[in-house]
Order: C-alpha cells, then sequence, then structure tokens
C-alpha cells in the first residue's frame, strides 16, 4: 500500500504499527499549523483552517482501514461522538488490539502474500452480501442473469 492509497482511500486494512505512524504524521501536521495560527495572535489563519479541514479526510481514512483490520465496518468511526466513552473505545480498540489475522470481508492482513506453494491453500473469504449463491435472480432467454435484488446480482 502506498502513501496516497493509505491517506486517501478507505478500502483495505493497515496493522497497528501503520496506524501509530500515520497517527504520529497527523500530529506533527497538527502541531505545525496549530504554531502558525498561534504565531498570528491565535486568529486563525485562512491557510491553518483549509489545512485543517483537509486533514479530516486522511483521518478517517486511515481509522477506517483500521477498523477493517479488526474486522468491523469504518461506520465505527462514528463511536468518537460518544462523550467519552467512544474516544477511550476507539483509541484503545485502534491503537492496542490486534487485528484479525485471516483474511476477512475487507482484505488480506497488511504484509501477507497469497501463497503459490502447493498443499498450502490461500483463503478467499466470502463476503456474505455478494455471495452468488444467494442469487435471486431468474436466467432469461439470452443467457444474462435479470435480476430483482438489490445487490445487484
Amino acid at each position: 500500500m502506498n502513501i496516497i492509497q493509505l491517506f486517501l482511500s478507505f478500502s483495505g486494512r493497515i496493522n497497528r504499527k501503520t496506524y501509530w505512524l500515520a497517527t504520529l504524521a497527523f500530529i506533527v501536521v497538527y502541531a505545525a499549523v496549530d504554531m502558525i495560527m498561534v504565531t498570528n495572535n491565535g486568529q486563525v489563519t485562512g491557510a491553518g483552517f483549509v489545512i485543517m479541514v483537509t486533514m479530516i479526510w486522511p483521518s478517517l481514512a486511515v481509522q477506517t482501514k483500521r477498523w477493517h483490520d479488526r474486522n468491523k465496518s469504518g461506520w465505527w468511526n462514528l463511536i468518537g461522538f460518544i462523550p467519552i466513552l467512544g474516544p477511550l473505545w476507539a483509541f484503545i480498540e485502534l491503537g492496542f488490539i490486534k487485528g484479525s489475522r485471516d483474511s476477512n470481508i475487507y482484505g488480506r492482513p497488511m504484509g501477507s502474500r497469497i501463497s503459490d506453494e502447493p498443499g498450502i491453500p490461500s483463503v478467499q473469504p466470502v463476503n456474505p452480501y455478494l455471495n452468488p449463491e444467494n442469487r435471486e435472480s431468474e436466467l432469461v432467454g439470452t443467457g444474462v442473469y435479470k435480476t430483482n435484488s438489490w445487490r445487484g446480482m
């Protein structure tokens, strides 16, 4: 995963080390912007405000990938809105608890490779929402499936 994917994409998984390194980068940027804003007698400058607002997307992207590593949806970012307990829960779960070892619906663990060696099966996760066995469709005369499902299958 490259740095652009890390900070801009909401898909995939990252481990705790990558999470803490990204968090450290955010702290450095926020501190630098805060120093810039303090030098102007505490008035918020336009550039400082723009930088702060643009840091929201990368911050959410990194947290979402970490929730995915815990095999949870990115919607768990909303737990931070619960006073006191929400941010504490997110801090502990994202920063200190290991992610799932095996592949899950969000992908393989960071740094893992699919084995090409015979006798070692590669685990491919099944997304229950996209499972072709649950197809609610009918085959029309042209050999194309006509779907009645919201899943588009």
